[in-house]
């Protein structure tokens, strides 16, 4: 067990649940501090506790990083709709669904991105970004209230938000993976051109 890791997630859940109503006061906190805040706890419990059964049956029914990044895809698309994010802060219930599906999911996320190669990652990971750019969009150009518990610049505000992540998630995705390619773009360099024989490109035509 990793007790720094443990320490963080719990310092995560924290900082996302004791200021609630702060946080919960305005869209941008809402949306762009909370809701990744509880994603990080989730993120740092998992990877910091002990490897048990149920991270062994997630591990094999998660072939390749699939079903944790669909997980991402759906769990993030229903929490960006605003109907779903006014209704956290009136219902018990969807604030408990809320804090469970976004720990959940951080959970996940570890296990799925180290199965998942660069191809998969580039899908999921691509749709996200691009999800959350149009939603960002979305929420600048609307020239009505989405939420009603939040004003329309609130809204804008958030939207700049989304569209400023989006972008920030593709480019550490980039710089996460540029060496990895380099690196293996220098093996396969390697490996031909010492394959190739040397040849004397003076020498006349060879004669067996």
């Amino acid at each position: 067990m990793n007790r720094r890791r443990v320490a963080i997630g719990l310092a995560c859940l924290a900082l996302a649940a004791l200021p609630r109503h702060w946080l919960e006061a305005e869209m941008l906190r809402h949306m762009l501090l909370q809701l990744p805040l509880l994603v990080a706890a989730g993120w740092m419990l998992a990877s910091g506790g002990s490897r048990s059964t149920v991270t062994t049956a997630i591990a094999r029914y998660d072939q390749h990083g699939v079903c944790g990044l669909a997980v991402l895809l759906f769990v993030t698309a229903y929490w960006m709709i605003p109907r779903a994010l006014e209704q956290s802060i009136t219902a018990p219930w969807a604030e408990a669904a809320k804090f469970a599906s976004l720990i959940a999911l951080g959970a996940i996320l570890p296990g799925s991105l180290k199965r998942a190669n660069w191809i998969v990652q580039l899908f999921f990971l691509g749709n996200f970004s691009w999800m959350m750019a149009v939603a960002g969009i979305q929420y600048q150009s609307m020239p009505q209230r989405l939420c009603n518990a939040y004003l329309l610049d609130d809204q804008v505000w958030t939207g700049i938000g989304l569209v400023t992540a989006s972008v920030a998630i593709a480019a550490i995705w980039c710089w996460r993976l540029a060496p990895a390619f380099i690196n293996n773009s220098n093996k396969d360099h390697h490996v031909t051109t010492t394959a190739e024989p040397r040849i004397d490109r003076h020498a006349g035509p060879r004669i067996l």
